[in-house]
């Protein structure tokens, strides 16, 4: 299993791809910070109020919409169907691979992959904020809270990758795939808040959505909900991959 994610993650590193689409959440990043730089500093200050900074704001905005989910998404599609489209898996089969090796050693190195995307982002985007913030006073800043958080969020992000790889094993067909994961994002964003909030949900389908949990954490009060939060991700991560495997077991992978 190991030596598969070793190869699994030398591929990655020549996948043109993946560096296509971290260039793409660089753009996002950048347009991020600009919207935030603007909204809460420029415009306060020539409005002629006193402004403070505050990175643990910023943090929670720059997970104000799916624009870190999007080129993740459309990567992991496409790394996770392709085995199937070019019959890697009937090869590594016919050498002895067991099944079990395979799919733990892709999946892992899914989750590997999204860690080193998540924290590379993270450091581009503190380090355009910081550079776009140099002229203020004073720098909010609460770092044992934005560390925790972060850390929450990279388990979202890793329980995401586990459903895509669900996803990927109930369709190995990259555009459909993709069709239905954008559907389900934009169901989300647009309908399930609603729904839930008009029916007053103690568990909300939005919030407690894998992807509604990354989208409406808060930093202020997710240590207290943690006995919901923990759970949860764990929940979806654990079920994601045991179906998966359920599904991956029994396909025809010889063909």
């Amino acid at each position: 299993m190991i030596k598969i994610m070793q190869g699994e993650l030398y591929r990655v590193r020549k996948n043109h791809l993946f560096f296509a689409c971290l260039l793409l959440s660089v753009f996002f990043i950048f347009a991020l910070s600009l919207t935030f730089n603007y909204n809460t500093i420029r415009l306060p200050i020539q409005a002629g109020n006193s402004v403070v900074v505050s990175i643990t704001r910023f943090t929670e905005f720059f997970f104000s919409d799916y624009s870190l989910i999007i080129p993740l998404t459309v990567f992991l599609i496409f790394y996770f169907t392709e085995d199937y489209q070019k019959g890697i898996h009937g090869i590594l089969l016919s050498k002895g691979i067991l099944r079990r090796d395979f799919f733990f050693g892709k999946l892992i190195a899914s989750w590997f992959i999204t860690l080193f995307y998540l924290v590379f982002n993270f450091l581009i985007a503190y380090v355009f904020i910081f550079f776009m913030c140099a002229k203020q006073p004073y720098i909010e800043c609460s770092f044992t809270h934005i560390s925790g958080y972060l850390v929450l969020q990279i388990l979202c992000f890793i329980g995401y990758s586990s459903f895509l790889w669900l996803l990927s094993c109930l369709l190995p067909f990259p555009g459909i795939a993709l069709i239905i994961c954008f559907v389900l994002l934009i169901t989300l964003y647009l309908y399930l808040n609603k729904i839930s909030a008009a029916l007053d949900l103690s568990y909300s389908l939005y919030h407690y959505w894998i992807v509604g949990l990354s989208h409406g954490m808060s930093i202020d009060f997710y240590v207290k909900q943690l006995s919901v939060i923990i759970p949860t991700i764990l929940g979806y991560i654990l079920l994601s991959v045991f179906l998966a495997f359920l599904i991956y077991r029994k396909k025809d992978l010889r063909r």
